[in-house]
């Protein structure tokens, strides 16, 4: 293989980027290319969860709505139901353009950003063009900063 640029992930991979691939291997030195799916992550286990959880929360608020009528918001216990239903209903949208695909051709990428939230590790967002031509979204943790800021500026995806 080609040597690549790489960077460590908090998962204890590399995220590897050749000149031609962006792929997430366990090892420093990747012996293979691991295979790409092209697939969201709408249809995991996580997620049908999620539309289970989605669904009692709404039937919930359905049957607390119709039964309390306009005393539906005296009830406290109502407004925590309303803010899981919707908090359940982003984590079901941003299931729809997420993928956990191990690698990415840099044909397909259209977007690279970098993110520091405030209290959590930084990360790599990797927009790129999945089946059917639907953007997808790949987020990789990137252990230290420095280290992952550096491979993308040598790489040009920055």
């Amino acid at each position: 293989m080609k040597p690549t640029k790489y960077f460590r992930t908090t998962t204890g991979e590399y995220c590897h980027i050749s000149d031609d691939t962006v792929f997430i291997f366990n090892t420093k030195e990747p012996t293979r290319i691991p295979l790409e799916h092209e697939v969201s992550d709408a249809w995991g286990i996580k997620s049908v969860l999620n539309y289970i959880f989605f669904a009692f929360i709404l039937f919930y608020t359905m049957f607390s709505l119709s039964y309390y009528g306009v005393n539906f918001f005296k009830h406290i216990l109502n407004y925590g139901a309303l803010l899981l239903l919707v908090l359940s209903f982003i984590q079901i949208k941003e299931a729809f353009v997420s993928s956990s695909t191990p690698t990415i051709k840099r044909n397909k990428i259209k977007n690279v950003h970098f993110k520091t939230p405030m209290f959590s590790y930084p990360r790599v967002l990797i927009y790129f063009e999945g089946p059917e031509g639907k953007i997808l979204r790949r987020s990789i943790s990137v252990k230290y900063k420095q280290e992952g800021l550096a491979v993308l500026k040598e790489t040009g995806l920055d």
